[in-house]
């Protein structure tokens, strides 16, 4: 199978160093916590800085629909779609990929990165630091993904959309149930 670098197909900015003062609101400071293990932003752990601040930490880049964030330090694997009207930063030890190619279906490149073959392959690449493992963000734009028919990409994105709603929904009536249970408890 053919593979393509992923600077040839998207770019790749990492965040701020730095960790601003947090407030009780404002634009999002997206931190690490706020991405699932099953590649979700969870709004309830979102921090917040302002919007002084928010200028300061999007220099380097403002967070866009479809930007792909992902960890590179510390907790390794965590990998979530920026939504559409997302308003905030990068936090520390967080970058995103950007698609610049139409040779590239972005949500197909999101599922490819929580795949097993990526994530042996991030784990393989992973340099364990004194502190904190990590990865290099200097090396990631030369990783590889495979560049599969922009049509079968499409195709993959379809059927695991509906898989992701389908758990989602039953996520949705689990915890409806669960409140009601504890109502009549």
């Amino acid at each position: 199978m053919k593979r393509i670098e992923i600077k040839s197909i998207c770019k790749v900015y990492d965040g701020p160093h730095a960790t601003p003062k947090k407030t009780e609101n404002g634009p999002i400071y997206l931190g690490i916590d706020a991405i699932t293990e099953d590649g979700m932003l969870d709004p309830s752990q979102y921090a917040h800085l302002s919007e002084d601040d928010y200028v300061k930490w999007t220099k380097r880049v403002i967070l866009q629909e479809n930007d792909i964030v992902f960890s590179y330090e510390a907790t390794l694997g965590r990998y979530a779609l920026i939504p559409k009207d997302f308003y905030g930063c990068l936090g520390r030890r967080l970058a995103i990929v950007r698609n610049i190619s139409d040779k590239i279906n972005v949500k197909w490149l999101y599922y490819y990165f929580k795949s097993p073959e990526w994530t042996s392959f991030i784990k393989n690449q992973t340099v364990k630091g004194s502190t904190v493992d990590r990865i290099s963000i200097e090396s990631f734009p030369e990783y590889t993904v495979p560049l599969i028919p922009l049509e079968e990409q499409n195709k993959i994105v379809n059927v695991l959309e509906k898989i992701d709603r389908k758990i989602s929904d039953n996520k949705e009536i689990n915890d409806y149930l669960a409140d009601q249970s504890s109502m009549v408890a």
